[in-house]
């Protein structure tokens, strides 16, 4: 689906691939969703690219720039989802002095909206601005996904707290990776975004002083993300002194019952030894049942003080 927004007037119209060719690309962004090799192919040889850069990013090459004596190619990542599952909505992005290209998916077209109700409806928006008001508002989405890390965060940190379970370790290295992803995309991104506001031949001077605040954020963001990772990294402290005392906790008690066991073990052989010792046969007359009693009272009691603790019941690897 090909788009067509005149930067002048704003005008938005949809046209199809031989339409195409006829188009003047003056002040123009072409706004391609959810394309079809036909209408890549249309566009490559309208703008004079070669197909695959118009290609969606895989996972390891969503970030990247490349920059060409006429126009820049811009891989970039919106990140709709950091906690639940790691989901990014891959977008390319072609600029010249004249002209803007953005191919993407039809999953989430909320910032290519918000871009358009940022543009100025009685002058023209250069290519170089759109592409900043394309950029700043990935950029500003990131916002909403650190409040959800940040509450996911708090409730990992009270399940710590309150009681630990083999399930919160591996919640909490699951989030630190997931951190850990995230932080390394947002390093790809501030560094492109401090290429672009860099580039004398590209991007206009006024437009590449906008950069500067959208390089701001994303050096907040990281310092924010490196926080949580920092929190994190405590919680597992946290959580393995919980574990280390639930560990001397159980020990001091089984030395309580082998002491116990011990006991019991002497009082009720110490009189065969003794018999043994100066030779008797058979040492009193007591009645087989007192025995009897005495020994299963001695291990019944051991194992409803076990099982009353819960140590008789395996609860898997901490």
């Amino acid at each position: 689906m090909i788009h067509v927004i005149d930067l002048g007037t704003n005008k938005e119209e949809q046209i199809d691939s031989k339409s195409l060719q006829e188009l003047d690309l003056h002040n123009i962004w072409l706004e391609i969703t959810d394309p079809i090799d036909e209408e890549l192919q249309s566009i490559a040889n309208k703008i004079g690219v070669s197909k695959h850069f118009l290609d969606m990013p895989k996972k390891g090459e969503l970030i990247s720039l490349r920059l060409e004596s006429d126009f820049g190619i811009i891989n970039f990542a919106a990140v709709k989802d950091v906690v639940s599952a790691e989901k990014f909505q891959p977008i390319v992005i072609v600029f010249s002095k004249t002209f803007l290209v953005t191919v993407s998916r039809n999953i989430d077209q909320s910032i290519f909206k918000t871009t358009k109700d940022r543009m100025s409806k009685i002058k023209i928006d250069p290519p170089a601005q759109v592409l900043y008001f394309i950029i700043d508002e990935i950029v500003s989405s990131h916002f909403a996904q650190l409040e959800k890390l940040e509450d996911f965060s708090s409730r990992i940190e009270e399940e710590v707290v309150e009681k630990t379970t083999p399930d919160t370790l591996r919640k909490i290295f699951n989030l630190k990776t997931k951190l850990i992803n995230f932080n390394k995309t947002l390093w790809y991104e501030r560094g492109l975004i401090f290429n672009l506001k860099t580039c004398d031949s590209c991007i206009p001077p006024n437009t590449r002083n906008l950069f500067n605040t959208t390089h701001e954020d994303l050096t907040r963001q990281i310092d924010i993300v490196e926080t949580y990772r920092e929190i994190m990294s405590d919680a597992i402290n946290v959580h393995l002194s919980a574990v280390s005392n639930k560990i001397n906790l159980s020990i001091q008690s089984l030395t309580v019952v082998i002491f116990y066991l011990t006991i019991i073990t002497t009082i009720t052989v110490f009189p065969n030894t003794v018999a043994t010792f100066f030779g008797i046969s058979r040492f009193g007359n007591s009645n087989i049942w007192i025995i009897v009693s005495a020994i299963i009272i001695s291990t019944i009691l051991p194992l409803i003080w076990l099982w009353r603790k819960n140590w008789l019941k395996y609860k898997g690897n901490f």
